[in-house]
């Protein structure tokens, strides 16, 4: 099986709403010869998927797909970033094409649904906190000057990264990057912009990252024996524009 936490995005191209292929190397890690489902988990519920696979093994989402494109709003050019959590079952969080995190109204029906949309009596579905954010690289980013990383505020309050005054970054390689934390008003707004400032720099330029490159961090697990002031540690997966 692959990794309980293995992470990997889509980004949505012409016929996504129809069948979603799955990564190469991903579909090779899996040791289960029968997959023939999945469910995916969202912040508005859960639904059931039939899979596929062609003959070079490569796995793909199709009945119960376009109703979970459908009720989420999915449109081309938008990415969905997912997250195996083992079993076949995903998390999954929606970004708009800016790199946005797309927003929902939330529901109190959480019941799962099955492949043709209708709910199913059986259990709801979990509603785990948001352990990770993806972003699109761009000119602020780079910046030898002013360079900076925002974090999504709901992401940051959700894991109490806004009461944090440093976080740890964790590249592909395995090196750790210490990031400063500030926060700043916006303005005509009631409410901060949270960002990684003082060290950032050195990890765009170490990683050579380029505008495009996509960066999804995922946020580890706090030790219960560190405590929950512990620095906040995010690991880093990294897509470069155009692979």
């Amino acid at each position: 099986m692959a990794g309980k936490c293995s992470v990997f995005f889509k980004f949505l191209v012409p016929g996504f709403n129809k069948r979603l292929s799955l990564p190469v190397a991903f579909c090779s890690s899996l040791s289960e010869k029968k997959l023939d489902k999945a469910v995916i988990k969202s912040c508005l519920g859960s639904w059931c998927v039939r899979l596929s696979r062609s003959v070079d093994g490569v796995l793909s989402f199709e009945e119960g797909w376009e109703v979970f494109v459908n009720h989420h709003g999915l449109n081309l050019g938008e990415m969905v970033v997912f997250e195996h959590k083992g079993k076949m079952v995903f998390n999954a969080v929606a970004y708009e094409s800016l790199g946005n995190e797309k927003e929902y109204e939330l529901q109190s029906d959480k019941h799962p649904h099955d492949y043709k949309g209708k709910r199913t009596l059986k259990g709801t579905a979990s509603s785990t906190p948001r352990t990770l954010f993806s972003t699109t690289m761009s000119k602020s980013h780079g910046n030898p000057l002013h360079a900076y990383m925002t974090i999504p505020a709901k992401f940051a309050r959700t894991n109490g990264i806004v009461a944090a005054s440093r976080i740890i970054l964790k590249d592909p390689s395995g090196r750790s990057w210490p990031l400063i934390i500030s926060k700043w008003e916006r303005m005509g707004r009631r409410s901060h912009r949270i960002a990684a400032r003082k060290g950032w720099y050195k990890f765009y330029e170490a990683n050579k990252l380029k505008n495009g490159d996509v960066c999804i961090f995922n946020l580890k697990p706090v030790s219960s024996k560190s405590g929950s002031k512990s620095t906040r540690v995010l690991e880093v997966q990294i897509t470069r524009c155009g692979s």
